[in-house]
């Protein structure tokens, strides 16, 4: 399945998406996917997104 680029979804659409993700209780899991992604293969300039998003996974969790 072929998804679209974020990046052309409008600022309703992304609004949207977040609000679902919360509503429905994926944001949690989606954000710790990301994380252990990005830590299995860190890259070059990525700590700044990994400490970013371990402290979003810390906001979710409360």
């Amino acid at each position: 399945m072929k998804y679209k680029d974020p990046k052309n979804l409008t600022a309703e659409e992304k609004d949207l998406l977040v609000d679902t993700l919360l509503s429905q209780g994926y944001a949690y899991e989606v954000v710790d996917s990301e994380l252990k992604d990005l830590e299995y293969d860190l890259k070059p300039g990525y700590e700044s997104k990994v400490r970013k998003l371990n402290l979003l996974l810390k906001k979710l969790h409360n």
